[in-house]
């Protein structure tokens, strides 16, 4: 992305509003040796929500507003099998 603070803000705006209220939480990360790298993470309480909220109409010209290339995202869904601290 071209500009992270922009996609951060825009990520915000739209988190906070509709498109947000089925996602339970997010993290983000950015790369520590490519700053364009920027990895999301967002919590569901099912796949289905997940699904519901990325195939919204309106999300993909949120995305491209924000300054994101669609063809460089990539969406995984996953399932957390352990947590815990060392």
């Amino acid at each position: 992305m071209a500009d992270f603070d922009a996609w951060k803000l825009a990520y915000q705006r739209v988190a906070a509003g509709t498109l947000g209220t089925a996602t339970r939480s997010y993290r983000i990360w950015r790369g520590q040796d490519d700053p364009q790298l920027v990895i999301l993470e967002e919590t569901y309480d099912s796949r289905d929500a997940a699904e519901a909220t990325l195939n919204h109409p309106d999300l993909a010209a949120e995305i491209a507003n924000a300054g994101v290339e669609m063809p460089t995202v990539r969406i995984d869904y996953l399932d957390e099998v352990a947590s815990g601290t060392l």
